[in-house]
């Protein structure tokens, strides 16, 4: 067979697969069950290992399969999944918990067997096995013995997890941490059947024979090529799931093109039944539904060696001369004015830490700006700053605020800043070899997580000469917290640290979007990861 008629048949054939889902797809009930949803995603996933996993695609997947045994609920906060319930000893340093019966794994090797308490215990005894190197270990060490386990100090079995008997799970902690529980929410947390992981001799999660889902879905079929563009996965719901959490979907297909930049022009065909968008395209959200949240901040950080901005003062002047709610016209869709360094998006036990505490006290706008920038410029004995840009990558949606901002600077405080808008590669090559005056950087995290938020502050090169201990103390405190209220005062304090440092000054938040169609309901975005779980999709025709 040549390999030009090869690559016709295998198109044949999945037209045919193709044709087979669109059918499905129009069988939906009356209660919006019995769909086949199809979504695209960008990259083939790497490995469905949930202790391993990283990349979006393998998390899209994972989360659609695994059940953890805990969940975030639609109203935000969080409850049991594959546990019945949980209890947490009064001096929080224990979790208990008991999972609900008759739970089964499934597979496309035809493997079965009941979900046991002992799947938790070895998940995470993986992810704190040196051997696996699990990239999820240092997100755990609250757990007791967590950091002596993985330094070889004590076996695996000294970790402070244990099955109980095989419907009960025991954590016991190093010390109280507040937001556990959130942990657990985590793809990385989800069970791991010993037996299962020891019969795919090493290829755990590498393909549909050697996944096992205990969740919602299981892979059916995952094809990929590399010279073939037709590639896709196929889940089908999970019966033994079905029995105990009612899954809406029939099936899900994921189609893999390699391409983000097709996404949207797919759904607004009919190909596909949602997409996430890093923009907000006004057209597609007025005649859609979607979900949008908070994934970045975008703001200004200052060259440390400069002449200028090294002085606390101009960039003092700076931050209080900038007036958010004047410039908030200026913002596109998807962009909001930004008074903190949390986006909405970043949750604490479930909440946005945006709703628990408000921003607009962190950042103020004085009238008096020109005065203290006089004063900056007197403590130099210079009369003004020259030859100063903001730096800005032109994939950054907001230039027109950078602009509007810019006037009203020469206007109000007699300073003429440039703007240089660079491409991407440009951008980078700058920040890296400190080639800027003034920068608009956009900070981000691929977790849903305060800590590692504000963590990028200090462990970043670009603020090394901004260093603070306390701001170092602070955050790493977050993580030893031991109630929402200590944990938030944390938060709030290593916000208000930065910010009355000036030396990053927030401008704005960028949301992320999940769009569906308006026959379309009950589809979960997690925005962090870039991912949309099914389990209780619905569709209406």
């Amino acid at each position: 067979m040549t390999l030009k008629r090869g690559l016709r048949i295998r198109n044949i054939a999945f037209i045919f697969l193709l044709a087979a889902a669109l059918a499905l797809s129009c069988c939906a009930e009356d209660d919006g069950s019995g769909y086949t949803f199809r979504m695209n995603i960008e990259e083939n996933p790497l490995n469905l290992d949930p202790q391993m996993a990283e990349d979006e695609s393998s998390l899209m997947i994972i989360s659609n399969m695994m059940e953890g045994l805990v969940k975030t609920s639609d109203s935000g906060g969080i409850v049991p999944a594959a546990a019945e319930r949980f209890e947490m000893s009064e001096d929080g340093l224990t979790y208990t918990f008991y999972l609900k019966q008759n739970r089964k794994w499934e597979s496309a090797a035809k493997y079965s067997s009941y979900v046991k308490a002992d799947d938790f215990v070895f998940a995470f005894r993986r992810i704190f096995d040196p051997e696996t190197d699990s990239p999820y270990s240092n997100d755990y060490l609250c757990i007791k013995n967590g950091s002596a386990v993985i330094n070889g100090l004590l076996p695996l079995e000294e970790l402070g997890v244990r099955a109980v008997d095989d419907l009960t799970v025991e954590f016991t902690l190093e010390y109280p941490y507040y937001d556990f529980l959130s942990l657990l929410t985590k793809t990385a947390a989800m069970p791991c059947s010993r037996d299962f992981f020891e019969f795919t001799e090493g290829r755990y999660g590498m393909a549909a024979d050697s996944s096992a889902s205990n969740g919602a879905f299981f892979l059916n079929e995952w094809n990929f090529d590399p010279y073939w563009n037709d590639n896709y996965i196929i889940m089908r719901r999970n019966k033994s799931y079905n029995e105990t959490e009612k899954v809406y979907p029939y099936s899900l297909n994921f189609f893999i093109t390699g391409d983000a930049s097709s996404d949207a022009e797919s759904f607004a065909e009919g190909d596909t039944d949602c997409f996430i968008s890093d923009g907000a395209d006004e057209k597609l959200l007025a005649e859609n539904k979607y979900v949008s949240a908070g994934v970045k901040t975008a703001g200004l950080i200052f060259d440390p060696d400069s002449k200028y901005f090294k002085n606390s003062i101009f960039r003092e002047a700076l931050a209080k001369s900038i007036n958010r709610e004047a410039y908030s016209h200026t913002l596109p869709e998807g962009l909001t004015e930004a008074f903190g360094i949390i986006p909405s998006g970043i949750t604490v036990q479930g909440k946005s830490y945006r709703s628990i505490v408000p921003d607009r006290v962190l950042s103020e706008y004085d009238a008096g700006a020109a005065q203290i920038w006089s004063s900056a410029l007197g403590s130099m004995g210079i009369g003004s700053v020259d030859n100063v840009k903001i730096t800005v990558p032109d994939s950054f949606a907001g230039s027109e605020m950078i602009y509007s901002m810019t006037d009203r600077w020469r206007n109000e405080l007699l300073f003429d800043c440039g703007v240089e808008i660079v491409s991407q590669t440009e951008y980078e090559a700058k920040l890296a070899d400190g080639d800027f005056d003034i920068a608009l950087i956009e900070v981000s995290c691929n977790d849903n997580s305060p800590y590692e938020f504000l963590k990028f502050f200090y462990d970043d090169g670009l603020f090394a000469k901004y260093s603070d201990p306390e701001l170092v103390s602070t955050v790493n405190g977050i993580k030893t917290a031991v109630s929402l209220t200590s944990g938030t005062e944390k938060i709030k304090k290593a916000e208000s640290l930065i910010i009355k440092d000036h030396a990053f000054i927030p401008l704005c938040y960028e949301n992320k979007y999940m769009i569906y169609g308006e026959n379309s309901a009950d589809i979960v975005y997690y925005p962090f990861i870039s991912s949309v779980y099914f389990g209780e999709a619905k569709s209406f025709d």
